[in-house]
């Protein structure tokens, strides 16, 4: 089993960009089992953000060197690899309206409508057992989610924080990794999307 890949270095040269330390699950206090055999939870402090805490709780997720992941990801039901990183822009429509001959500056703003979220999923697939092999059942797997034609439930400390539960990928980009054979990056971007209720009066 390959332990010793740099996954920071694999994410700068797939998306030329940084990408922050990985989790240290050293600094996590983890549950204890009672001698019933039932896990006892660590009491969470105000600081740690417990709503947060909860929720990243719900999905737990290791690499196979036995390393926790800070915020594992699961669309439509597939555990994404390697802890993605996501970025989430929400976007409101606003009508300005300027006020002629008015001393007051500015405009008057109207709310006319909040769009979806944007969301960009990236991350990198890698094969953890042979540096010489491409990570073929990931990419498929992933590559199965973009084409489904329907919404994908969402299960994530982060999306699930802002009220995002189900996503809908409207491009997948699979981007070259010269050099490399035992990993392949991927970026799904997506939009959310929520259930409407229609009143007929």
């Amino acid at each position: 089993m390959i332990t010793n890949f740099d996954i920071r270095n694999l994410f700068e040269q797939a998306f030329g960009i940084g990408r922050g330390k990985p989790f240290d699950s050293s600094q996590v206090k983890l549950p204890s089992v009672t001698e019933a055999g039932e896990f006892e939870q660590p009491e969470i402090t105000d600081e740690e953000g417990t709503e947060f805490v909860n929720m990243r709780n719900v999905v737990k997720a290791f690499t196979p060197a036995g390393q926790q992941l800070f915020m594992p990801m699961k669309l439509g039901g597939v555990l994404l690899p390697n802890e993605p990183s996501v970025s989430i822009v929400g976007v409101k429509r606003i009508v300005k309206t300027a006020l002629v001959g008015s001393k007051r500056k500015g405009n008057v703003k109207e709310l006319v409508a909040v769009d979806d979220y944007q969301v960009t999923i990236r991350g990198i697939a890698l094969n953890y057992e042979s540096t010489k092999v491409y990570p073929e059942d990931i990419v498929k797997s992933i590559h199965d989610l973009y084409l489904k034609d329907e919404r994908l439930k969402v299960e994530s400390a982060l999306t699930n924080l802002l009220g995002i539960y189900s996503l809908v990928i409207e491009r997948v980009t699979i981007p070259e990794m010269i050099g490399v054979q035992h990993a392949q990056a991927y970026e799904l971007q997506c939009v959310s999307d929520e259930d409407f209720v229609i009143e007929i009066g």
